[in-house]
């Protein structure tokens, strides 16, 4: 089974090179840190083969590689005519309605039902469908005769989209959410898809992300061992990711002078942020790591933390919460989408209400102030992760999910009716 695997990103450049400074030849040859490279490399385990497509604005032809440290192929596809006129209108992002429009006209390639036909693609992965390009994935599944399998990593679909949305989305072999929330709402917008809408949340590789003495992390990444430290991990966009909210949450601490924050990721914002903490004063206490590419340097900075905070306004599922929970953190984070019920609160961490950095600022004190407590809920968080989301529970789900999508199995045996007559 070859399973095709798309971004919902509009172009390479636009999120990679603008977003995260990594260019084509770092991506192939280094970068595996989001879920796609997570997927193929599990997949493979189960022998299903995977090719991770990007578009980019770079070339006339599309191109191929080997991915060199998940071993998967990953094709660079040229965006048409059509795209390249329409990203030249000032703010064609800016709105819900342009934004959709964007990533419905990205997708927009003569040859791509080509392309996918001659890799031998079986099933189309879709990473967002909420996003504009799920429309024409499901054009060139319908027409290759092939299934298509809708996911949510974390973007919600529009109201005003809805009736558009139904209508496509039912042509999907199954609809995969990360979290309860999601799972709900879209059983009640497809009631007739009961049977076809399935959580499937995110994994973590324990292989990497596990527990460490925490004086030997500090020690790896040359700490001062007389600091206190918290992490957050995650992109620098401010719309989800809130870090502003964590700024306003710190400036509260005084009474923890030799705690240090540390927030691990690139994005959009950086300056943006790094001028809030500049105003805020807390040069010395808030520390920008940038992006932190190595899985293993990652583990260690979980490592020599005493607990994860995450402030985002919403979530599909973070990673990021898993990874912590694997090396035994537990977390305080705001009572929202994707966030609750990975938190239990109480349980394994702390939830605060209302998006109220106050209200955040009290659930990290209560955790920085007792050991006892965040040891207890420690444990319960790795507890959770090796139970729940280990990469032998999710995988076995996926497998089942891609086998069944091609009639394969005893579930959904979906294979629409060919179209054009390709294949």
């Amino acid at each position: 089974m070859h399973i095709g695997i798309f971004m919902h990103t509009n172009y390479f450049e636009d999120f990679f090179v603008k977003g995260l400074g990594i260019n084509e030849r770092e991506y192939v040859e280094s970068y595996h840190n989001d879920f796609s490279f997570d997927y193929a490399r599990l997949l493979r385990e189960h022998g299903i083969t995977t090719t991770i497509y990007n578009f980019t604005k770079t070339g006339d032809k599309a191109r191929t590689y080997q991915h060199k440290v998940v071993d998967c192929t990953v094709k660079f596809i040229p965006i048409g005519t059509l795209y390249r006129m329409y990203d030249r209108i000032p703010y064609a992002t800016r709105t819900p309605v342009l934004k959709f429009i964007s990533q419905y006209a990205s997708t927009i390639q003569p040859d791509l039902a080509r392309i996918l036909q001659d890799d031998g693609i079986d099933v189309i992965y879709a990473q967002e469908y909420a996003s504009g390009r799920f429309e024409r994935l499901a054009g060139v599944a319908k027409s290759l005769g092939i299934p298509i399998v809708a996911a949510y990593h974390g973007g919600s679909i529009p109201k005003f989209l809805m009736p558009i949305k139904k209508r496509t989305l039912s042509q999907a072999a199954y609809l995969t959410t990360l979290n309860e929330d999601e799972h709900r709402s879209m059983l009640a917008s497809l009631p007739h898809m009961k049977d076809r809408i399935r959580i499937i949340p995110n994994f973590v590789n324990q292989s990497i992300f596990h527990r460490e003495d925490r004086e030997e992390a500090r020690r790896a990444l040359d700490l001062d061992p007389g600091s206190r430290y918290i992490i957050t991990v995650g992109r620098l966009d401010e719309y989800q990711k809130a870090h502003s909210l964590l700024v306003e949450a710190v400036k509260s601490l005084h009474d923890f002078p030799e705690l240090k924050v540390l927030i691990a990721g690139s994005g959009p914002d950086e300056q943006e942020l790094r001028k809030r903490i500049s105003d805020a004063g807390l040069e010395d206490k808030i520390i920008l790591l940038g992006s932190v590419r190595d899985k293993n340097q990652l583990r260690h900075y979980y490592n020599a933390s005493e607990l994860f905070v995450l402030p985002s306004r919403y979530e599909g599922l973070p990673l990021v919460l898993l990874e912590a929970g694997a090396c035994g953190l537990p977390a305080a984070a705001f009572n929202v989408m994707g966030v609750r019920g990975m938190i239990r609160d109480g349980e394994n961490g702390l939830l605060a209400e209302n998006l109220d950095p106050l209200r955040l600022a009290d659930s990290l004190r209560k955790l920085l102030s007792s050991p006892e407590l965040r040891a207890k809920m420690g444990d319960r968080a790795l507890e959770i992760v090796r139970t729940q989301y280990s990469e032998e529970v999710i995988g076995a789900k996926l497998k089942a999910l891609f086998t069944d999508s091609i009639g394969g199995g005893d579930a959904v045996n979906f294979k629409p009716a060919v179209l054009t007559g390709n294949k």
